[in-house]
Formats: structure tokens, C-alpha cells, sequence
């Protein structure tokens, strides 16, 4: 049971941080049809670092559930 539920958290996490890298994609494609210039640099930027923080949301979000599921060192 444990099993099926650590891969069910593991697939749900990796499908969060692909959506993530779909919506970043997206919205940079959309800030290089508005912007131009320095701005531009700018507003990437924001965009990746705002992506980074997210994936690692998640990351630390699933990995406390994984936490949270593994087996106590004391236990056969």
C-alpha cells in the first residue's frame, strides 16, 4: 500500500513541476510579444525565479509526505 502511494505522490509531483514549466513557457512567450527591451530581461527573470520557488514548493511539499511514509529505522 505504502508503495503505490509514494509513486502516486511521486507522479503527482512530477506532473505539478512539468505544469509549472508549461506555464513559465508560456508566459515568457507571452512577455516577448508585449515587452521589449531591458524590460524584457527583467520580466524573464521574475518569471524564472518565480518557477524556481514553485518547484520547490513542491519538491519540499512531497517530500515531507515521502518523509512522512517511510519506514522508522527500528522496525524489520
Amino acid at each position: 500500500m505504502k508503495q503505490k502511494l509514494k509513486a502516486f505522490i511521486i507522479i503527482v509531483m512530477a506532473v505539478i513541476v512539468s505544469l509549472i514549466a508549461i506555464y513559465a513557457f508560456m508566459r515568457v512567450s507571452s512577455a516577448i510579444d508585449q515587452v521589449r527591451g531591458s524590460d524584457l530581461l527583467w520580466r524573464c527573470f521574475a518569471i524564472w525565479i518565480k518557477s524556481i520557488i514553485l518547484t520547490q514548493a513542491v519538491l519540499v511539499v512531497g517530500g515531507l509526505f515521502l518523509f512522512m511514509l517511510r519506514k522508522p529505522k527500528g522496525s524489520v
